[in-house]
């Protein structure tokens, strides 16, 4: 009896491998298209988020250019505006002492100075003069405010660009 089931069982063996190995190849068929499925995919993910960074800064230059073009017709008419008030500092001042030196000496000083204020001397040091004229005065105004107008126009230009753009 044991030698007609060896030719079964070694038949039942065979066929037991052989289904294994035509498995395996399915199985092994199956996952290389599932494999060849995903990296196509994944392929075609990184086209697309390249082409969505492509054009993001396609568009963020663009806006970029526009406001830095915006911001030079700004600044020109700030700087003409600034230039106009100061040939009418010269004509509408009299150049009469405004503040004197001691005035002058606190306002020049440096801010970085830990709050203390400078004690007034007789002599005014060289670069701060004997005092500052309504004309000294109206000038750094117009000056300053000339600044300050160009300051603001380059932070508005800067909240701009990165305000999220409104179609």
């Amino acid at each position: 009896m044991l030698n007609l089931l060896t030719p079964r069982l070694i038949g039942l063996i065979g066929a037991f491998l052989c289904g294994s190995l035509l498995a395996g190849y399915v199985v092994g068929g199956m996952k290389d298209a599932d494999l060849y499925r995903l990296k196509a995919d994944h392929a075609k993910a990184q086209a697309k988020a390249e082409s969505e960074a492509r054009q993001r800064l396609e568009e963020a230059m663009h806006r970029g250019d526009k406001l830095a073009g915006q911001l030079v017709v700004t600044e020109s008419a700030l700087n003409k505006k600034t230039l106009e008030v100061s040939r009418e500092v010269a004509r509408l001042t009299t150049g009469r002492n405004c503040l004197d030196a001691a005035a002058v000496r606190l306002l020049n000083s440096p801010r970085n100075s830990g709050g203390t204020v400078p004690e007034a001397t007789v002599q005014p040091d060289a670069e701060d003069g004997a005092f500052a004229s309504d004309s000294d005065v109206a000038w750094w105004i117009a000056n300053a405010q000339g600044q300050y107008e160009t300051c603001r126009a380059r932070l508005g230009s800067l909240i701009d660009y990165w305000e999220p753009a409104t179609p």
